[in-house]
Formats: C-alpha cells, structure tokens, sequence
C-alpha cells in the first residue's frame, strides 16, 4: 500500500470529528480535499472506512483499528518532529508538556516562569489535562512528555518512571471541627463528608487506593472535576477534600485549613514522568525536563528534611 501521511491526517480528523467540514477546517485544507484523501485511502486499503450521507459521517467496521494503528503512525512523526525543531540550540524550538490541573499550578508554574525567562525564544505548549488524556497526549506525540499519577505501565509506546512523591493531606475550611487538630488518622478522614475530585484525575485514584489498602470508605455527596471548585465548596463547609502537598498552599491562600495525615508516608502520592519510548527529546524540551526534575528534586529535599515527605 501507499499510504501518506496527508491521507492519514485527513482520515484521523474525520474519524474524530465526524463531519468533513470540520475535519477541513481541523487540518487547514478544503472540504473536497478531505473527501478526495479520504477516497484514496479507502482505494489503498481495499475497503471504505466510512459511511457517507448528506447529514453524517460514521465510521465502518474495521475503522477503529485503523484508527488506533494510524494514531501511533502519526504519534511517531509528530515526535520526530518535535526532536528535530530546535535541535542546534535555545534559540527557537517548542516545548510541549501535559499534567493535570492541579499540577500545573502546584507543581510546575514555578518551572514554567523559571525556563521562560532564560529561553524566552522557546514556545511553551501546555495542556492540563486528566490523567488518561495526558497519556493520551503522550503516546500521540501531541507533547514531548507527561507528569501524572498512574499505575506502572508496560505497553511498548510509553516508558515511564516515577518522578516525584508526595503525601496527602485534609484542607477544611476554618469553622470545621478538623481546624484545630494538627493531624488526623485516615479513620477520621474516612468519618467526614467528602467533597470529592472524580476518578479522570491522579488524586482520586490515590485516595481510592489508600480506601482498598486501609479497608475504608470515603463518603461524598459532591464530585467535581477541578480543584478550584472543591476548595470553593469546603470553604462554604459542604465538606472536607484530601488533596497532595503541592496542592497546600492554594488552598492556605484562600483561607482553608491544611492538616497532616498520620501515615500518610505508607500511603503516598506518586507522579510518573511519561515518555514515548525510543522518542529523543529536543534540545527545549531536554532543558525544560532538566529543570522540572531539579526542581521536584530540591522540593523532595526539602520535605525530606521537614519530615513531611
């Protein structure tokens, strides 16, 4: 077969989108041109991919698994390419991270300002994404790499390992019977109404682990997706939310209380660095990554040293 990779892009962006004006305007190329890559694709590959009406597109059998096989195609290049910009030096080049929210301002903004103002040339492209999604974003070569807290895997796209640890803590808001504890047991953790972050993100996944180790169970009557919102809900005393060190002090700049859990070393907080395996990291990205693990590093140090880790 002959496939290129214009074809591949094309067929990617329909099979997402749906719709060949969107997949037009996705990849920057006209309507016909889509439908034109999309039939020659289907001419290589010996049978459609997709039915066509004047109302919408759907996908045939045996489309999902071209589509998984041409995502790893396209994640490959998309590396390369990556590896390749800004190769000879910090004068140019983009650099592409994924972690979740709460990681993003906890954890990395500081590293962000940092490498900004030493390579103010290089383009910064992040995502704060949920855990899958940053997996996602990793193994499509959509960014050089990912921070997230994960189970180990061994697919042979990805090669990860851990970066960071850190402990888990109760924030209530100052009218809160906890507010004057200086810490708790995970069995007075588990007797609280929980305003609880949903399972998409890292901390969920922790928190569900510590509940299966411990034989416990966290009650909640409210599950948000971002942290902003379930600080804001435990500020008006709807419950309490566990969340990791590095999400301490939002939560101590609006007013919140941060206490301690006893154990909380036995049952920590895990964040995995993300690569694509064999993918070699461009001079930006190399730099961006030397400073982030100096950093979590010199953080790791400090909490070592304060008995906090």
């Amino acid at each position: 077969m002959n496939i290129t990779f214009k074809q591949l892009r094309a067929f990617c962006a329909l099979y997402e989108l749906r719709s060949f004006t969107a997949a037009a305007r996705a990849i920057f190329v006209t309507q016909s041109a889509v439908s034109k890559l999309c039939a020659e694709l289907e001419a290589e590959v010996g049978q459609p991919l997709f039915e066509r009406s004047t109302r919408s597109v759907v996908p045939c059998e045996g489309a999902e698994d071209f589509y998984a096989y041409a995502q790893e195609i396209l994640g490959t290049i998309r590396a390369a390419e990556r590896s390749m910009s800004g190769m000879r030096s910090l004068e140019r080049g983009k650099v592409g991270v994924a972690t979740s929210p709460l990681m993003m301002v906890g954890l990395l903004g500081d590293v962000v300002a940092l490498y900004h103002r030493k390579y103010p040339s290089v383009k910064l492209d992040l995502f704060e994404l949920t855990t899958d999604d940053t997996i996602e974003h990793v193994r499509n070569g959509r960014v050089d790499f990912g921070i997230a807290s994960m189970e180990e895997t061994r697919e042979d796209v990805l090669m990860t390992r851990v970066i960071y640890r850190d402990s888990m803590h109760v924030v209530c808001a100052p009218t809160h019977e906890f507010a004057a504890r200086s810490s708790l047991s995970w069995e007075d953790v588990a007797a609280q109404d929980h305003v609880m972050l949903r399972h998409v993100y890292g901390v969920r996944r922790s928190l569900d682990r510590v509940a299966a180790d411990l034989s416990l169970e966290f009650r909640y009557g409210i599950e948000v997706a971002m942290l902003s919102s379930a600080l804001k809900l435990v500020g008006e005393g709807l419950g309490i939310t566990v969340v990791p060190g590095y999400a301490s002090e939002p939560a101590r700049q609006l007013g919140l209380c941060v206490i301690g859990i006893e154990g909380a070393r036995q049952h920590g907080h895990e964040l995995w660095l993300i690569q694509r395996r064999n993918a070699r990291l461009s001079l930006a990205a190399a730099a961006f990554l030397e400073e982030t693990e100096a950093y979590l590093q010199n953080r790791q140090d400090f909490l070592t040293d304060a008995g906090t880790s």
